[in-house]
């Protein structure tokens, strides 16, 4: 058994406040999560957050992105496009009552140009999908491009229907912004590309 959609909120509960940098408690109805606690090991005073991305969890989001990336499953980054893009990224913390605080989920919004932006380097744990900390961080990120006024966010994915239940649309490559391949051109997966692209329209 894993977390349902709205027991996420109460695992995350307390999000933080992007633009005051102060923690502020997400109000949602009361739900049970010890089972779902239970299956992941942790306890029911373990704490969830949602935050921006401090310089200091930088080798924390490279183990993230990089296991995945050995597998070919998403881009490999180094530590110099981490720190260089550090205020890109939001994460999710774990901390446990005799744990130390763990990055357990990652992703990051990218401006491309005035009315585009992308969405990257989203990962999760593996010992921690399944309780929509993925969609909880790609809501984040849509939530943050709205506030700067790009209406529109893309992302190439081997995951589509995750973005599509998200509300981002599928797209042929003639159809994307031309901003969007400037990009593509540096990416070793260019000539043999096996990723999808979808946007979603901020303005709706």
């Amino acid at each position: 058994m894993t977390a349902s959609a709205p027991e996420i909120y109460s695992l995350l509960r307390y999000r933080r406040n992007f633009d005051g940098g102060r923690d502020t408690v997400v109000k949602k109805d009361p739900v049970n999560t010890d089972v779902s606690l239970k299956l992941k090991g942790l306890n029911d005073r373990a704490d969830l957050a949602l935050r921006r991305a401090y310089a200091s969890d930088a080798d924390q989001i490279l183990e993230l992105i990089n296991g995945y990336a050995s597998s070919n499953l998403m881009l490999q980054r180094g530590p110099k496009y981490i720190y260089e893009n550090i205020r890109d990224f939001a994460v999710v913390e774990w901390e446990g009552k005799k744990a130390e605080p763990k990055v357990i989920a990652c992703g990051s919004l990218h401006v491309l140009w005035g009315d585009i932006a992308e969405i990257r380097s989203l990962a999760v744990n593996p010992e921690f999908q399944r309780l929509g900390l993925g969609s909880e961080i790609v809501r984040c990120l849509i939530e943050e491009a709205r506030k700067i006024r790009i209406e529109k966010v893309f992302a190439f994915t081997l995951e589509e229907e995750f973005f599509k239940k998200l509300g981002f649309k599928p797209k042929q490559e003639e159809a994307l912004p031309s901003k969007v391949w400037d990009e593509c051109v540096n990416c070793p997966k260019y000539y043999q590309c096996d990723e999808t692209g979808l946007i979603f329209d901020c303005t709706q």
